[in-house]
């Protein structure tokens, strides 16, 4: 019988071919694959589906690879790696091959999300939290946390909360992979202002485009800036919206536990801007 064990030490870009076709049929190379939700619901998460989303998560997941490989944190079988905000658990399937089984952690606080991406076979330990809850791990346990596209959503008071939490849970060396919104979006809700929108997103940032205009020197002082959009389903504003995030305040905040070492604000690479630290 064919296992992950198996494929443990094939290439990542091996790994990603096989994972695109698993979009097709569950079982390539002998090997059965999580099953996909439906495309209308990938994109609800991530804004893009199958062949698109796996390709657009492996260039995030191998800079996190390789960002730790280089600082003295390889993610390896051993590690604990915990998928936070794992939607439908796209990352984990990535993770999948390079850490054991019961070192995968996802947690979401969509419970619907949670009992499909279990019921579709993604690998880890799947559990539900609460917007301000705490997570079930002990501290000083994790070795590498991805957070692609959360703390993009948060509003200070729970960015804050979570980050103290990451604090806890993190062992020395430990790092922490997350995409924040810089400037640019910021700059983009505020052009939006008098404009016939393309689309219900841009509808529902044009609301805040006067807010976005006003706030710009806010988040050119260092702070955090919060346009309370909502997310609908378990996603009220007052818990998820569009943050707005300087590297200044990472580096305030986060510091001195955590250093920033990496930052990319490229839109032909990632979207939102990524951003990599580790816990020293």
């Amino acid at each position: 019988m064919t296992t992950i064990e198996d494929f443990r030490k094939c290439s990542d870009s091996e790994w990603l071919e096989m994972l695109v076709a698993s979009v097709r049929s569950p079982i390539v190379s002998g090997l059965t694959f999580p099953s996909f939700p439906p495309v209308d619901l990938q994109s609800q998460f991530v804004g893009s589906a199958n062949e698109n989303a796996l390709r657009e998560a492996h260039r995030f997941y191998a800079l996190m690879k390789q960002t730790a490989q280089q600082y003295g944190k390889p993610i390896g079988r051993d590690s604990a790696f915990l998928d936070f905000g794992t939607g439908w658990g796209r990352f984990l399937r990535f993770a999948w091959k390079d850490v054991a089984e019961d070192n995968l952690f996802g947690v979401d606080i969509d419970p619907d999300v949670i009992a499909l991406t279990k019921s579709n076979g993604v690998p880890g330990k799947l559990s539900t939290i609460e917007p301000l809850g705490a997570l079930n791990m002990p501290d000083a346990s994790v070795d590498a946390i991805l957070a692609y596209s959360v703390f993009t959503h948060l509003p200070e008071r729970v960015h804050l909360h979570w980050m103290a939490e990451f604090k806890r849970i993190t062992r020395s060396g430990a790092i922490v992979a997350l995409t924040v919104e810089p400037r640019r979006f910021l700059e983009f809700v505020a052009s939006l202002e008098g404009k016939v929108p393309e689309s219900g997103w841009h509808a529902g940032l044009q609301r805040f485009s006067a807010e976005a205009k006003n706030r710009l020197a806010e988040f050119d002082a260092g702070r955090l800036v919060y346009l309370p959009t909502g997310g609908g389903d378990h996603r009220g504003a007052e818990i998820y919206g569009d943050a707005i995030c300087p590297i200044q305040y990472l580096q305030d905040k986060w510091g001195p536990e955590f250093a920033v070492r990496v930052h990319i604000d490229d839109p032909s690479r990632f979207w939102q801007a990524a951003v990599i630290l580790q816990r020293v």
